[in-house]
């Protein structure tokens, strides 16, 4: 008995080793072994000599950063428990100023009652005019409970942009903020009234909810690194009529951060008006980049899509249109630097319900010198329709396989389950597009989960891999990503989750 005392405690901690190593076992058969491979399909890897394309595979529990340079696949990186972040950005654009840092902290739109617009004003908050959007914070309840505050019904809205904007130098102890309150010409008129419900609680609160909740996300904004300035304009839909404007919010260069006695007044007119953009029910303005020479402003029209060149003083560079037979309403953007100029490749889109889109543009556009050109204007996706990286003589397409968007697609980022289609197009001499490269870069990640599910024997390990695959954010459920593909001598100007969709 006395020897059985003493061995008990050995015995339990094998047991409990014991246990843990089949735990361990269990987690550890989850992690992907690393199976990757680039396979050449036709064509010779040094077409991807001009481009470097870094991505990374996750789950929720780890992280395997790659790169594609020269042609060649690296594995970079293994992460264990960093997988499946969710960032929150507390700012949504930023950039240097002077000798400091300027962040814009707000930028939304609102409407307020047309020139010619029939309203009606109630003193009390009706909510049911808000069409489900009646979310406000604590801040604005009394001590009762109740709200307090006005409800405006109105047929036309006047768009006002709202924008916020701080910087800061010196460790924070230089400062400057600036505050716009702009009335636009955008005049608004759906098929039902607008409504816009005001709270109050005291001299410090006050918040606006409208039941049109687009206006609030309308606006886009862009920084120019060479100018230390922001520019800006709103988007608009079928409802929108009279002109946008094209802005620049500055700062001026003549500001510094010493403090002003206007800063806590909102300014209703921008730093400058480059230019003001007609809209209508057939021409939408849907997106803005900063190219480094200028800003590029992009038009939907019935019959195409409307690229207009502007100079960072309102000057109109260039204009070119590529025709569509159907509308072009939606729009997805992404851009590469490069040595000698910018790429901007874009995928355009009709929308056929709320849920469906029919994609139908695709085009590659080089600016350089106060000039742009369409290098890249192929008759189909090709399967291509993921990423696009636009050269002055080659496009690089990263993405799904055809039958998974042939025409009538769900507007929404697709990733392939286990592989990633790279293609590279000489468009030196032809604007549609010479193949001159077609390789996959392949992984096992699908396989693994199926395997790890079948080991398991649970029911769900005997479903087929794409069910495994996509049956929610908890398992083992992993995912193939691109973060970010940069051209010869350019700097990253898109990161993930900066292919716009407007």
């Amino acid at each position: 008995m006395r020897k059985w005392k003493i061995y008990f405690p050995l015995v339990s901690f094998c047991g409990s080793l014991l246990v843990i190593c089949i735990i361990w076992g269990i987690v550890r058969g989850s992690v992907w072994n690393g199976q990757m491979e680039m396979r050449r399909l036709e064509g010779d890897e040094s077409a991807l000599a001009d481009f470097t394309l870094k991505g990374k595979i996750e789950d929720s529990q780890n992280t395997w950063d790659f790169s594609i340079q020269d042609g060649k696949l690296e594995k970079n990186d293994f992460h264990m428990g960093a997988g499946m972040g969710t960032a929150y950005p507390v700012e949504q654009i930023s950039g240097t100023w002077k000798e400091g840092e300027l962040e814009v902290w707000s930028s939304y739109g609102t409407f307020v009652p047309a020139a010619d617009s029939q309203v009606e004003i109630k003193d009390t908050v009706d909510l049911t005019v808000l069409k489900g959007n009646t979310h406000f914070p604590s801040d604005a309840y009394q001590e009762d409970g109740t709200l307090h505050g006005t409800t405006t019904v109105f047929d036309k809205g006047q768009a006002v942009f709202q924008l916020e904007m701080h910087a800061s130098a010196a460790g924070g102890t230089k400062y400057r903020q600036w505050n716009y309150e702009i009335p636009t010409n955008l005049v608004y008129t759906p098929d039902k009234p607008l409504a816009e419900v005001c709270v109050k609680n005291g001299k410090d609160y006050r918040d606006t909810q409208s039941s049109e909740l687009w206006i609030r996300e309308a606006p886009v904004l862009v920084w120019s690194k060479e100018r230390q300035m922001l520019y800006g304009t709103m988007t608009t839909n079928k409802y929108c009529s009279g002109s946008m404007g094209l802005y620049c919010f500055g700062p001026d260069p003549a500001e510094d951060y010493t403090s002003t006695s206007e800063e806590e007044q909102k300014m209703t007119e921008p730093f400058a008006t480059l230019a003001e953009i007609p809209v209508s029910e057939n021409r939408l303005v849907l997106g803005l980049e900063d190219v480094k020479e200028g800003l590029l402003l992009f038009i939907g029209e019935a019959d195409g899509l409307t690229v207009e060149y502007y100079s960072y003083d309102g000057v109109l560079l260039g204009s070119l249109k590529q025709q569509t037979e159907k509308p072009v309403d939606g729009l997805q953007i992404q851009q590469t630097d490069w040595e000698g100029g910018r790429g901007i490749y874009v995928i355009g889109t009709s929308e056929i319900d709320d849920n469906a889109h029919y994609v139908h543009l695709f085009a590659g556009y080089w600016v350089e010198d106060g000039k742009i050109t369409a290098v890249y204007l192929p008759e189909s996706s090709q399967g291509d329709v993921t990423y696009g990286v636009v050269g002055k003589d080659r496009v690089l397409t990263v993405g799904s396989f055809q039958e998974l968007w042939d025409g009538k697609a769900e507007m929404e980022e697709i990733y392939t389950l286990n592989a990633l289609e790279l293609r590279v197009y000489d468009v030196s001499e032809d604007s549609a597009g010479r193949l001159i490269y077609h390789g996959k870069l392949e992984t096992d990640i699908d396989e693994d989960a199926l395997e790890v599910l079948m080991s398991c024997e649970t029911a769900k390990g005997r479903k087929s891999i794409q069910e495994q695959n996509s049956r929610g954010t908890t398992g083992w459920r992993r995912y193939l990503m691109v973060e970010d593909i940069s051209g010869k001598g350019g700097e990253t100007v898109w990161e993930e989750g900066s292919w716009y969709q407007y």
